[in-house]
């Protein structure tokens, strides 16, 4: 796959979301986990997965801050997408995702920066689960 379409920007696009339109049995509960995030009613095109075992970042086809796409995506070249990428394609596809509604810029870089060195945001969890 990665040799196909070179892992450019269109070819991982379109594999993510062939393989998420291939997928026909997936675990509802975890493509719930997927959260959008938006500035003051502006879609940044950021996503959050809400992991058991800690939180990534995604922009929907091209990035997603876990390790597999670290190593097997970055790294070795194996591969153009990880499963969360094309979970969050599901996702969006059958509407199960949350969109948060930020409050302001900082608040979003606080996430993001929680995600990127703690692997989990405490401060969007709170946000969810606090009401």
């Amino acid at each position: 796959m990665a040799e196909d379409n070179k892992c450019t920007v269109q070819g991982s696009l379109r594999s993510v979301i062939e393989e998420a339109e291939k997928l026909e049995q997936y675990d509802e509960q975890a493509l719930r986990r997927f959260i959008r995030l938006q500035v003051q009613n502006v879609d940044l095109n950021t996503w959050v997965y809400l992991g058991p075992s800690g939180d990534y970042v995604l922009v929907p086809g091209l990035f997603c801050s876990c390790n597999d796409f670290t190593i097997r995506v970055i790294g070795k070249r194996e591969k153009c997408y990880c499963k969360h990428l094309v979970e969050q394609a599901v996702s969006e596809r059958k509407k199960l995702y949350k969109t948060v509604n930020l409050e302001s810029f900082e608040e979003y870089v606080k996430i993001l920066n929680e995600v990127f060195t703690q692997n989990l945001t405490s401060t969007l969890r709170r946000r969810l689960y606090s009401r």
